[in-house]
């Protein structure tokens, strides 16, 4: 059977408390599956665990997630009860988001060693292990190269039995193989991105095939009950064509790239539906992130995708 489209939006936080649970109770309304939180230590977002506690208890449907959390910056025994309790706390709404990190400046701000690429992948391997081990066992000792623990526990057990489902944010080779052979939801994003600016076959859909291949064969037999999922920066705009010449210019990439990529949806609201149901047809993601200060204006779209 064919999966249904569902979204989520991210946000890093809102001026105030008051605005913060106001927008989750809005987001609910308008349809949103889920709400999902940045993690970077610079840049003024809010602490996820706090502000998604917070969100839950203002709400009875929207998930609350992470896009995503760096592993390197928690012990996984810890981030492990924390992420349990919001499950208790939300009634089962949680969604488990991961990734190995790649921006520099977080890792300055909190002086933790930014390791190669190869290496914080393995870490977040291991850290995945454990973490799904200590969600499903009363016990777990574990003896990992990057993570070791003797008889620990993770209390409360979550709603969500087995566990909650992770999700993890994926460009690279190693980092696709180990989403496909791990994740419930592998949220696709381009290779290097942070590094260098995307070229076009980075983002268009053939290339978002290329990197769902990898991913395929990693996860062999699971991958038809893997949810594929990506972020989409929305700008609303009546003027195309314009406003694609201004980002390109903007960002200092060709408009070819701006006007062909997944992760970009510019344009009327309409358009901006023909590009979720686009790229659902050409890549079969169909759980899309929705980005930008337009996310409460695209009411219509989530109302009349979701769950088609």
């Amino acid at each position: 059977m064919a999966r249904k489209i569902r979204f989520s939006t991210q946000s890093g936080g809102q001026p105030t408390g008051e605005e913060w649970l106001a927008r989750a109770k809005r987001l609910e309304d308008i349809g949103y599956a889920t709400l999902s939180m940045p993690d970077h230590m610079v840049g003024g977002a809010w602490s996820n665990m706090p502000a998604l506690g917070a969100a839950a208890a203002v709400t009875s449907r929207l998930r609350l997630g992470n896009l995503v959390l760096d592993n390197d910056f928690r012990n996984p025994v810890v981030l492990a009860r924390e992420l349990a309790t919001l499950d208790v706390i939300s009634n089962g709404r949680v969604e488990v988001g991961l990734g190995a990190g790649w921006f520099d400046r977080d890792y300055q701000s909190t002086g933790i060693p930014f390791d190669r690429g190869r290496v914080r992948v393995a870490r977040l391997a291991e850290a995945v292990t454990l973490m799904k081990r200590l969600f499903t066992e009363d016990e777990v000792s574990f003896e990992g190269s990057y993570y070791r623990t003797t008889k620990s526990e993770c209390r409360p057990k979550t709603v969500q039995q087995p566990r909650p489902p992770f999700l993890i944010a994926a460009g690279g080779p190693r980092m696709l193989e180990l989403a496909g052979r791990e994740a419930e939801i592998v949220a696709v994003i381009p290779p290097d991105a942070g590094v260098r600016p995307p070229a076009a076959d980075d983002v268009t859909p053939t290339g978002v095939r290329k990197q769902l291949d990898l991913v395929r064969k990693a996860a062999g037999s699971r991958f038809d009950a893997i949810e594929l999922s990506c972020f989409v920066d929305v700008t609303l705009t009546d003027d195309r064509e314009k406003t694609i010449a201004e980002l390109a210019e903007k960002g200092k990439v060709d408009p070819a790239v701006v006007g062909s990529s997944v992760y970009r949806g510019i344009g009327t609201v309409g358009e901006i539906r023909e590009h979720v149901a686009r790229v659902r047809r050409e890549t079969g993601i169909t759980y899309f992130c929705l980005r930008g200060p337009h996310v409460e204006e695209l009411a219509p779209v989530v109302r009349d995708l979701s769950g088609t």
